[in-house]
């Protein structure tokens, strides 16, 4: 059943944008189990609640950071948007862990999960940095004029990047029905964001597809 709503869903995102024509959402192969009653989320589940709860924070200093420092109206528009979208991620994010019951903290790191033989929460182990964000807004802190804004921009293609790992990777795999849709619905407005700060890279004369493209599994996120 789980299969089939993801189907629908995936068709729902196929036909609102041409970005989309290449998600790949594939099979686990090593499927995730349902917790039984009294059982913990599976761990793989439990990594992607924390690591999308990290790339959303900092996202708002980073907002704040452009409001003051960016150099045109439309820069300071694409950025709000994206801390606008962060905080809704991160709303819906504490919804979703405060209704499930948690592993042990100390279980819920990427090589723990290795150990259980798990698949991770990210197809690409690179991909499970957290820190990302506020790592960028710290160190754009002190930028100004266009230095700020390549920073920016090379920063933030990378973190969603990952970010549209992560929550690919969450949509294919996780046997939560409602952790699944979360996942698959957001990655519209997730990929829009990439495709806006693609589109605002050329502008600075940085190499960037012009139009979003899914992460192909196997090799995503290619660190620039």
């Amino acid at each position: 059943m789980l299969r089939i709503l993801r189907a629908a869903i995936l068709g729902t995102i196929l036909v609102s944008g041409s970005s989309w024509a290449q998600a790949n959402l594939r099979p686990d192969p090593t499927p995730r189990l349902p917790p039984q009653p009294g059982q913990s989320l599976p761990l793989e589940d439990a990594l992607f609640l924390r690591q999308a709860a990290a790339a959303s924070q900092g996202q708002a200093e980073l907002g704040r950071l452009a409001a003051e420092k960016g150099p045109d109206d439309a820069f300071k528009a694409m950025a709000r948007e994206i801390a606008q979208t962060h905080a809704k991620l991160d709303e819906g994010l504490k919804r979703l862990s405060s209704a499930r019951t948690l592993p042990p903290a100390d279980q819920v790191k990427p090589q723990r999960a290795d150990q259980f033989g798990a698949a991770g929460a990210v197809t690409n182990p690179a991909n499970t940095q957290e820190g990302m964000a506020q790592d960028a807004a710290k160190s754009l802190s002190a930028a100004s004029g266009e230095g700020f804004a390549k920073g920016y921009l090379e920063a933030q293609l990378r973190i969603h990047d990952r970010i549209v790992d992560l929550y690919q990777t969450e949509a294919s795999h996780t046997p939560d029905r409602e952790l699944a849709t979360f996942a698959i619905t957001n990655l519209v407005s997730i990929q829009k964001n990439r495709d806006a700060l693609r589109q605002m890279a050329g502008r600075f004369g940085i190499s960037a597809p012009a139009e979003g493209q899914a992460i192909q599994y196997g090799d995503p996120a290619k660190v620039r």
